[in-house]
Order: C-alpha cells, then sequence, then structure tokens
C-alpha cells in the first residue's frame, strides 16, 4: 500500500477480477447451450415428411428445437389446433404401456418395466414449452403430445391401455391424432404467427 502506484494496481486487479467472474459466466452460458444443441435428427426428418402428405400449408413442422431456457425437443408442429410436441424413437421390441408406464417383453414373454419412459419425457417437454410460452403471453396456447415409432410392425409393437400421451407409429400419425390433436382448431392466425416466429 505504501507504494505510489498501488491505486492502479489495485484497480487493474479489481477490473481482472470482474473481468473474469464475466468470461467465467459467459463459458458457463456457452456450455449449457452446447448440451443442449443437436445436429439435425434424421428421425424427426422423416416424421415430417411422413405427416408432409396429410398437412396443409396453415402447418409447420419444426425438427430440432433447441433453445437454452427450453432445452432440446425433438420437433413441435405447429398449427390451427395448437401445438403438437413429438418424442420420436428409433428402438425396437414389444411394448406395454398403461397410463403413464412403460413395460417391455423380453424372451419367452418375461416382462419389466422399460428403463426409459417417453410419457414422461414427453410430459416434461410439454411442461417446459407451456412455461416458456406463458412467460411470452402465449399462455392460453394448448399443448399436446405424442410418442412415435419409426420402426415399423412387427420390429416396434406397441400395445396402449389409457395412455396419458398417445403413441403411434410414424405412418399412422393423422390416424392415431384425429380424435385428439386433429380434432378442431383452436388458436387463430396471430396467435399461430407469433407461435411460429418465437420457435422458428
Amino acid at each position: 500500500p505504501s507504494n505510489p502506484s498501488f491505486s492502479l494496481y489495485d484497480t487493474v486487479r479489481t477490473l481482472m477480477v470482474i473481468g473474469g467472474g464475466v468470461l467465467g459466466f459467459l463459458g458457463i452460458l456457452m456450455l449449457a447451450r452446447a448440451l443442449t444443441w443437436k445436429t439435425d435428427n434424421r428421425l424427426a426428418e422423416s416424421t415430417g415428411n411422413a405427416l408432409g402428405d396429410f398437412l396443409d400449408e396453415r402447418y409447420v413442422f419444426i425438427r430440432n428445437v433447441s433453445k437454452l431456457a427450453l432445452g432440446y425437443i425433438d420437433a413441435v408442429l405447429l398449427g390451427p389446433p395448437g401445438v403438437l410436441v413429438f418424442r420420436i424413437s428409433n428402438r425396437e421390441g414389444v411394448y406395454f404401456n398403461e397410463g403413464g408406464n412403460w413395460m417391455i417383453q423380453h424372451d419367452k414373454g418375461v416382462w419389466s418395466t422399460l428403463r426409459w419412459n417417453p410419457s414422461r419425457e414427453v410430459i416434461d417437454d410439454i411442461n417446459k414449452l407451456r412455461a416458456w410460452l406463458e412467460r411470452r403471453g402465449l399462455k392460453d396456447v394448448p399443448v399436446y403430445g405424442v410418442i412415435v415409432f419409426t420402426k415399423d410392425h412387427p420390429a416396434a409393437q406397441v400395445t396402449q391401455q389409457k395412455p396419458v400421451v398417445p403413441s403411434a407409429h410414424v405412418n399412422e400419425l393423422s390416424y392415431a391424432l384425429a380424435e385428439t390433436y386433429f380434432a378442431r382448431d383452436r388458436i387463430d392466425a396471430p396467435a399461430l404467427k407469433k407461435l411460429i416466429e418465437l420457435l422458428l
């Protein structure tokens, strides 16, 4: 402190500490963004292509939704009925889905609880998206979910009993959602436009 240059040293030291803190915080943000970022998803692309024949120009299919405050979602469909969140799986197996619980059949007919729970994953994505939309003034937009299996029968077989989230093979989506998501229009054109701008 007795050195005549101490005040300059002290100022520089303080600025370096503040600058280091800011750089560290930016580094954490960049790391979080890198962890939520995914490259193009071919499964989502094939799902969008399968839906393309069924949808008109009012619908927008967005794959690889990846935003810092939202996380990663395989794909979303935006249209007059609202938002449809997709969890897309390329896994094979014989599955049984009751409510929000999933089981898989092994050799000789033995069943066990599925280690990953697609229903829970979709519900988590729906809740995050609803909260994200609410913060942006779109709290009344309905958000639905669906689990999509891209492997055809018999490679992937699913039996459902009162599922909390419907599931379907990719080529059956339009029929599987006819009485839920596609049943009626629920949002107007301005809200849909805002949705598209936010999620693109």
